[in-house]
């Protein structure tokens, strides 16, 4: 009994479905070749947009920034959040996406088989939200920066700002920043809301993977 070509292909299109691993080189070069293009071109994407946000400009300003637009136009942002005037947390977020967007493996994996086409896979790595909170805690506690900014902070009514003494501020040395204090009472001097940051950008990178 003769095999009709259709069925012939059929039979060829099964063997090869089932060759998950055995891509042909010259294919799978070209494919992970593109793939490392995409984690390039995804990686700076990430990274211009974390530049250009606000909370990244207003923190990388440090204790000389000034009426801040994330507190309703008051204060300081880098101390409002209470790091240490000679800190420098932008930077532990942008070494995570520098250090970012690798391939998971060297070999790439066939997932689709047609009659002219053949789909090799990579996976690549994005940091997730665990992984951003993780690198990201306060000098003060445990809890992420990057997740308060996101969710929210519940004592921003207690912070104050100082004033200024020449040049320097007032009770400077008992300030973490050097520009901002906590009080035991509700000041309600500035306002807070939460504002969507990394792990958004993040999220909208993972949708082009």
């Amino acid at each position: 009994m003769a095999i009709s070509s259709k069925t012939k292909r059929l039979n060829v299109n099964k063997i090869l479905k089932r060759m998950s691993v055995n891509v042909p080189k010259a294919l799978e070069k070209r494919a992970k070749r593109e793939a490392l293009k995409k984690a390039a071109m995804l990686k700076k994407q990430a990274i211009r947009e974390f530049n250009k946000h606000e909370v990244t400009k207003e923190i990388e300003k440090g204790p000389s920034g000034r009426n801040s637009r994330l507190l309703g136009g008051k204060g300081n942002f880098f101390g409002f959040l209470g790091f240490e005037k000679n800190s420098n947390p932008i930077s532990i977020v942008r070494d995570a996406l520098e250090n970012s967007f690798n391939l998971s493996s060297k070999k790439g994996k066939l997932v689709k088989v047609s009659k002219n086409t053949f789909k090799v896979k990579f996976d690549i790595q994005v940091p997730n939200d665990t992984e951003i909170y993780s690198i990201t805690p306060l000098p003060w506690t445990s809890k992420s920066w990057v997740r308060g900014v996101e969710r929210g902070i519940t004592n921003y009514a207690q912070t104050i700002f100082q004033q200024r003494k020449g040049s320097g501020f007032l009770y400077e040395s008992h300030s973490r920043s050097g520009v901002a204090l906590q009080t035991k009472r509700n000041i309600g001097f500035i306002t807070f809301r939460q504002t969507p940051y990394i792990t958004n950008i993040l999220d909208k990178i993972r949708k082009q993977l």
